[in-house]
């Protein structure tokens, strides 16, 4: 008797193992063939193709695709001007441009969509309506600064592209990691106030908490706004009052991409800016802006770079980098080209010579010991 109950008991747990066995076999033959299960950043899970030939990612994140791989890009968002499209691979240049309707991207036919942006109760719900219209899943990312090394992790194994998201990986290890370390040493009575200036006549600005001013915040700058954040697009108005009440140490200028730049311009002409003591020390700087602005517009990865540039600007004690080095190497990474060295002035020095003005010193630090 002690015999056969061991014996069924035995059987009983074989016959247990056989019906888990079976049903794992029977949900994975519901998946369809060719698609495998992800999830985003926001903690949703999708089926995706296997293998990702096509994908679809919202405006601001159209450099951190670009950078991943061009050639998995449907369409183009962000508008290119003769400046920039030399840095830029001519069969992206040749794709369709598209501001996201619906419509669009639907024809565009992509197998995922990718959506870079802040992650929280509004996008998840914008996410789940645009996956419910498109009938094409939506992944979500970080569009953080801090959170790039899960951004780049994450969307190489979505994209199997790991190899690319490995070495962009790596580069903001080097600097931004490095930067964001130095950064939060500096003692507050060295830290430089920051005036971002956009629009014609630099009466408009991002302040901080910001996505667009975010760099200004991560290499320890002071950013003096201090008006209400608008959503999403940004560029809150501000008055001359307010910014010669501010005194900044330092000025940048952002027009957007041309040769004019106005705002840079007006800043340096203009006889009530001209009374800023920031004006009148020469300390107006241009923001790099090929191919794209290097700390906004969009606040994409094209910020990594912009970060590394604003860190030397401010504080080149600390942050001693040679320049044309490092854009040397995050133009290989990121835009997948090779520079020159008349592109490396190009895109290091974007004022032209009639329009230059002789810069000053900007406030000098002396690092306390570990900075």
């Amino acid at each position: 008797m002690k015999h056969f109950y061991h014996t069924t008991k035995k059987y009983l747990w074989l016959a247990c193992i056989v019906i888990v066995v079976v049903l794992a076999s029977c949900q994975a033959t519901n998946k369809p063939p060719g698609q495998r299960e992800v999830t985003d950043m926001a903690g949703r899970t999708m089926l995706v193709p296997d293998t990702i030939h096509r994908a679809f990612m919202n405006k601001p994140g159209t450099l951190l695709l670009y950078a991943i791989d061009p050639g998995l890009a449907v369409c183009r968002t962000l508008w290119q001007n003769k400046i920039s499209q030399p840095y830029l691979d001519s069969a992206y240049m040749a794709l369709p441009y598209t501001d996201g309707a619906v419509e669009e991207i639907v024809k565009m036919k992509p197998e995922v969509i990718i959506s870079y942006f802040t992650i929280n109760e509004q996008s998840i719900e914008q996410a789940n309506m645009l996956a419910g219209k498109t009938g094409i899943p939506v992944f979500m990312v970080e569009m953080d600064m801090t959170a790039y090394p899960k951004t780049f992790d994450i969307l190489g194994k979505l994209l199997r592209r790991e190899a690319q998201t490995d070495r962009m990986d790596a580069f903001v290890h080097t600097y931004l990691s490095a930067i964001a370390a130095r950064a939060a040493r500096i003692p507050d009575s060295m830290r430089v106030k920051v005036y971002y200036a956009e629009g014609e006549c630099g009466l408009q600005t991002d302040p901080s908490g910001s996505w667009h001013s975010q760099v200004i915040d991560f290499v320890g700058g002071i950013n003096v706004a201090q008006v209400e954040t608008l959503p999403e697009k940004g560029m809150s108005q501000v008055s001359m009052e307010q910014i010669l009440m501010w005194d900044p140490d330092v000025v940048l200028c952002w027009t957007g991409m041309g040769k004019s730049l106005s705002t840079y311009q007006c800043v340096n002409t203009d006889k009530v800016w001209k009374s800023l003591p920031a004006v009148k020390s020469g300390n107006v700087y241009q923001i790099p802006c090929v191919p794209y602005g290097w700390i906004d517009r969009p606040p994409g990865t094209n910020r990594i770079i912009g970060t590394v540039w604003m860190a030397n600007l401010l504080y080149p004690d600390v942050f001693p980098y040679d320049m044309k080095a490092v854009t040397s190497e995050y133009f290989e990474i990121f835009y997948h080209i090779t520079l020159t060295e008349e592109q490396l002035d190009e895109v290091l020095n974007p004022v032209p010579e009639d329009l230059q003005v002789s810069h000053g010193q900007i406030k000098p630090l002396n690092p306390q010991k570990g900075t």
